[in-house]
This record gives C-alpha cells, structure tokens and sequence, in this order.
C-alpha cells in the first residue's frame, strides 16, 4: 500500500475527512519525509491538521508548542474525540495532573503533547523529552518569535534549543500571519533546515472591508450600531483599545437593545469562561473585548468584526478580521478611527516599547496603519500586498475604496 493510500486512509478514519485543503496534503509530505516546513496559513485553512496528522502516521510522541491554554484545551479536547491519544501541560494544572501526563508520557501513552514555551524552556522538561524521543513538533502562531511581528514573545526566541536537542526531529512552524521579514525570522530563529515554504492566499473573499474616518465618539458609537444592526440577526466581536472602552462599548449597547458582554483581561477566569462560552453558544449576540479575545476561538458562523479602535498594525488586524466567516459565508469588517486614535497609539507604544529592540518597529508598523486607514482605492488589494500577494484584478467590489471608485465613475457620467 502506497503512502499516499495510508495517509487518505488516516484522514479518513481519524478526522473524518474525504479529501485535502490547498497545501495540507504536500504539506504533510513533507514532515513524513522529515523536512522541516514553514506553512502560512490563512485563520480557517487547516493548519492543525497539518501536524496532527503526521503525528498519528509517525508514531511516538509530537510536542506542539501553543501560547494560549485554552486553544490547547480545546484541541486536546477534540482530538480524544476522535480516539487520537492528546495530552497537556500546563502551570494552571495540579501537581498530581502534571505528574500524570508525564507518567503516560513515559509510558508511551501520549501520542500529541501540547505545550506552552515557557515549559519547553525548562530543563526538567526538556530532559522528560530526550526520554520520550520525540518525533515532531510543531510550533503553533510562530510569528510571535520575530521581533519584526505584530506579538513578539521573548519566550519564543528559546524556542532554538529545540534545534541543539533533537537536531534530526523535523520542525513545522505555523501561522496565519506573517510578512516576508517575519518569514525570514522565523526560519533563522528555529534554525529551520532548508524549510519547504508553503505560503496560502491571504485572500479572504468572503469578507467585505469598510474603514470610516470618525469626526466625534458620538459619530464612532452610531457607525458602530449602524453596522451591528445592518448584520442582524449575526454574531460578531468589536474590538477596543482598553479595558475602559471594553465596558462602555457593552454597557452602552445593551442600552440601545444589542445583547453584549465585555471581555477583558481584568476579569477573572471564571468570568472570561462565562463569557465565551455564552458567546459560543449563541446567548450573547456581540463581544466586546480587548486583543486578549479571539485567538484559538472555534465559532465559524462570526458574520462581523468591528474595530471600535484602529490596532496597531496591519497584521492584528488582518488576525482579528480574519475571525469574521471562517465557514466560508459573506461576512463585514468595520475599522473605525480617527486622527487622535494614532497619537494616543503612539504614546502607549512609546511607553511600553521605548528602549527595547522592536520599538522602531512598532512605530513603523503603527505609521503603516494609519496610512492603511487613510488611503484610497482598493482596501484588499492594498491589504494582501501588504503581505506580498498581488490581488489579480485592480479592485474588488467589496470594500469601501472600490464603492468610492464605483460612485465616482458614476458621478463621472452624467
């Protein structure tokens, strides 16, 4: 039996599928043969299918390497669903729980570890791994180990151990996010050798971009109910700069009869779980929450995303936007800001970044925002050159940019 066969036959019988998304098959090739790969995957396209499946083919161990809990949790989740043997390690977890993984590491019991970076950094943990013999891992949102990416983490960059540890064990490194400077970082970072590059479309045809200059935030509140109310009945998230924001944007929606929570950072756990899982379910209609929302969040039918408040670069917004329709369905995404948006961006960069290596970064990254936000023509064609793609035709038809052009031509006629 060929290895094609086998693998159609393990898609088949462990994730109950018929056939492969663009790349995931030469992909997951690849890894099998023992190259390591970097795959540039748009949200929705796939990815985790490309390390767990050679991970069911290869035997052994495969450690992922995740920066959110609760992604991990829900993936093992999922993947014992589906009778595949997955496991986590996390500092949320009791001593017996960890001790338990570890056993049944060593046991040969699990066949997908997910983990954080700070645990693969730890000697005792490491030393677990030289027993258990890896056999592939998987670094998961690997844009966050370059300083030139939109959520550099320092505890990425010791990520290159896994290189001098186990220099045979191919590496795959994924992300939905990362322009070509990111690219190149990551491969030098991980110490990548010769990584088959598989970079997806950035292209999400099934969103429709609109930016609107804001006079006011009288004006930023009623473009935002406007938008919500023209989505309805769908679900969506609006994103906000703080906190603060995040609390008036919810109170101040119930008020004009939208069902919304806030969702922060500063809200307990239980809170947090309380929220998504009402926001999951479909008993809130709106989020409103700061970045610390979204990644990893499973709900496909989201029909918006608004941006109460410009982010802070292209990428984040490309990442957050990128949560809209994610089952394939016409989907909006709304940015809102205004001039005084950019110079309080500013400043908080400043204070967070001033001194540090990415702070020129920052700043640049911030500069191209703004010129983003004010610019004409066609938003997606102007979005994904961002990140290297040429979009084949001049405009669109569905952003604000190409319905500028279009009234224009209009007007141009009479």
């Amino acid at each position: 039996m060929s290895d094609e066969t086998t693998t159609q036959k393990t898609l088949e019988a462990f994730f109950g599928l018929t056939s492969f998304r663009p790349n995931q098959e030469a992909i997951i090739a690849d890894i099998l043969s023992g190259r390591d790969v970097l795959a540039i995957m748009a949200t929705g396209g796939g990815k985790s299918l490309c390390y767990q499946l050679p991970a069911v083919k290869l035997g052994g161990l495969s450690v992922v390497v995740s920066p959110l809990i609760a992604l991990m949790k829900d993936q093992v989740d999922s993947l014992l669903d589906q009778g595949i043997e997955a496991a986590l390690i996390t500092s949320s977890q009791t001593y017996d729980q960890r001790k338990a993984v570890e056993a049944a590491i060593r046991n040969g019991n699990v066949r997908i570890l997910y983990v954080s970076p700070e645990r693969m950094a730890l000697p005792p943990f490491q030393q677990l791994l030289r027993e258990a013999g890896p056999k592939l891992f998987a670094i998961d949102e690997a844009h966050c180990i370059s300083h030139w990416g939109h959520q550099f983490r320092e505890d990425y960059r010791s990520l290159s151990l896994i290189r001098d540890t186990f220099p045979e064990v191919p590496i795959i490194a994924l992300t939905a996010t990362a322009t070509e400077e990111v690219r190149d970082d990551i491969i030098r970072e991980l110490r990548l050798r010769s990584p088959s590059r598989y970079i997806g479309s950035f292209d999400r045809e099934n969103i429709r971009y609109t930016v609107r200059e804001v006079a006011t935030e009288k004006e930023r509140f009623r473009r935002l109910v406007q938008f919500i109310s023209n989505n309805h009945p769908g679900s969506g998230i609006v994103y906000c700069r703080s906190r603060k924001s995040v609390e008036e944007t919810a109170e101040n929606l119930r008020e004009r009869g939208i069902p919304a929570l806030p969702y922060h950072a500063g809200l307990s756990a239980n809170e947090r779980i309380r929220v998504q899982n009402a926001f999951l379910r479909g008993e809130i209609r709106v989020i409103s929450a700061t970045v610390a929302f979204g990644m990893g969040i499973d709900k496909p039918d989201v029909r918006f995303v608004a941006h109460y408040h410009p982010p802070k670069d292209i990428e984040s917004f490309y990442q957050e936007s990128g949560r809209a329709g994610r089952d394939g369905k016409p989907s909006e995404s709304l940015l809102l800001y205004s001039r005084s948006d950019f110079i309080i961006a500013e400043k908080l960069i400043t204070q967070e970044y001033h001194g540090r290596e990415n702070y020129p970064v920052r700043l640049a990254n911030l500069s191209r925002m703004a010129a983003w936000c004010s610019r004409d023509g066609c938003r997606r064609r102007s979005l994904l050159a961002h990140f290297g793609e040429k979009y084949p035709a001049s405009r669109c038809g569905t952003c604000d940019g190409c319905d500028a052009l279009k009234r224009e031509k209009k007007a141009g006629k009479r």
